[in-house]
This record gives structure tokens, C-alpha cells and sequence, in this order.
């Protein structure tokens, strides 16, 4: 007895087949660290909650998968900033800021300095939050030190 395969059975195995090989490469492909374009940019201020803030590994995310890994608990965000990573558990968003990317740095003027420490004072909590982390589109791009200069360190 002959096997035999009717056209439409060998269409389906091989449309299932591509469309299955399309979704793992696209779910494994390598993600780029979110990056503010130049010039100006409004970004969402999330003031980082630092008593539930906890270190984690680099590299986490990075290569094949990395985006699958989840270093963090599930109610926090896995930054990486400075050569260093952390879980950082995050309150709403408190508002946004204009800041203007130059070069590598991330410049905040001085009105938007004073909007994150307003709302880092105004901010519940028994210590009050010395970081705020920027965040473009969904992405984190930076951190800023609420009561530091008017520069940001760029995340990803």
C-alpha cells in the first residue's frame, strides 16, 4: 500500500510549519535596549519604590529567549543601568517630563529636576524615593536621582 498525500494536506503541514517557525524567531529574536531619540523627548516619570527595590544579575535579557527570562517578580521591572541591574518595584505614573538626549547623556531642565522632587515628596511611603525611572513608550530609557543634577543615566 502506497502512502499518499493529497495537495492541500502538504499546503496545511507546510503553512503551519513556516508560520510556526515565524513566531519562535520572533519571539527569541534579541531585543535593543530602548534608546530616546535625539533632541527632545516626553517621557512618563514612575518613581522607584527603594525599600522594595532589590539587585539582579546582568544580562539578564539579553541574546536568544533573554526576553523569556524573568529575573523579577511579576509586580516589578528589570532595569539595567550603569553596569548594574535591579528589580525595581514602581508606583503610578506621576506625571511627564520633557528631557533632551545629547550625545550618550540625558539632560533634564530644571523645571522638570523640580516636578520629580515634588512628586517624590508628595509621595506616600515611610522613606521617600531618591530614583525615578523615565520611561518612553513603554520602555524604560533612564534613571534619575530625584535630589541629583539634572542628568539622567540611560537604562535598558
Amino acid at each position: 500500500m502506497k502512502l499518499r498525500l493529497s495537495p492541500i494536506l502538504i499546503w496545511g503541514i507546510t503553512a503551519v510549519t513556516v508560520l510556526t517557525t515565524a513566531f519562535v524567531l520572533w519571539l527569541g529574536w534579541p531585543a535593543k535596549p530602548a534608546e530616546l531619540p535625539a533632541g527632545a523627548s516626553e517621557v512618563e516619570v514612575h518613581l522607584i519604590d527603594d525599600e522594595l527595590t532589590k539587585s539582579a544579575p546582568t544580562g539578564e535579557t539579553d541574546g536568544w529567549f533573554g526576553g523569556l527570562a524573568v529575573p523579577c517578580d511579576f509586580d516589578s521591572w528589570y532595569v539595567e543601568s550603569a553596569g548594574s541591574a535591579f528589580c525595581a518595584t514602581l508606583g503610578e505614573r506621576s506625571g511627564t517630563v520633557t528631557v533632551t538626549r545629547i550625545g550618550k547623556r540625558i539632560e533634564l531642565p530644571a523645571d522638570a529636576q523640580k516636578a520629580i522632587t515634588a512628586w517624590a515628596a508628595g509621595a506616600g511611603g515611610t522613606q521617600p524615593p531618591t530614583r525615578a525611572l523615565l520611561v518612553l513608550t513603554g520602555e524604560p530609557v533612564g534613571i534619575v536621582a530625584v535630589a541629583g543634577p539634572g542628568v539622567a543615566t540611560p537604562a535598558s
